[in-house]
């Protein structure tokens, strides 16, 4: 069995970076775990089919703006919880759901189980690599919660895992903004 901890978002883009920085970090932090897998991408879609195959089990992390709960909340849910949709997300790519079925449609081995982590946000639409404070303090909540997921299906099975603080400082967090040309081609 082997697990797959996805990233998606854009780290130019404000908070819309979040579930890429806590991949960069967790994958840090779990550098010694052989079955558990780091990807990131901003792309979705047929992108997201290419990074999913051969997983029995994926966390996918990344920012989600409802307007409906407070920054910083994290939603958590099920593949079943989205709705598929024929829409474009562009002009040659289709959406995360869409491309799940697609996937499935094709018989290509992608996790029947995958839990999504999305991080409320406001901000996806200012240029900088940096992450607002709220935002920034949701790092170490969801690495624990990927940490829960990670142990409730028997990926971890002991407390190698450490974290020192509750939050990131905003000088700490710039060592998890990387070029994008190192990152894809992990």
């Amino acid at each position: 069995m082997n697990a797959l901890i996805m990233g998606m978002g854009n780290t130019l883009l404000s908070d819309d970076g979040i579930g890429i920085i806590i991949k960069r970090y967790l994958e840090q932090k779990m550098n010694s775990f052989n079955k558990i897998k780091f990807e990131e991408t901003h792309w979705g879609g047929f992108r997201v089919i290419d990074l999913l195959r051969g997983f029995d089990y994926a966390i996918v992390i990344d920012s989600i703006k409802t307007g409906r709960v407070p920054e910083g909340e994290i939603h958590h849910l099920k593949t079943d919880d989205l709705l598929p949709t024929l829409r474009l997300n562009s002009y040659h790519d289709i959406n995360f759901i869409t491309a799940l079925h697609l996937a499935k449609k094709m018989d290509y081995k992608i996790p029947s189980d995958i839990d999504i982590l999305a991080i409320e946000i406001e901000n996806n639409y200012t240029i900088t690599e940096n992450l607002n404070s709220v935002i920034r303090n949701s790092v170490i909540t969801v690495s624990k919660k990927v940490i829960e997921l990670l142990k409730s299906k028997g990926f971890i099975t002991d407390e190698r895992i450490n974290f020192e603080n509750e939050f990131i400082s905003e000088e700490e967090l710039k060592d998890y903004y990387l070029p994008e040309a190192e990152t894809e081609n992990k």
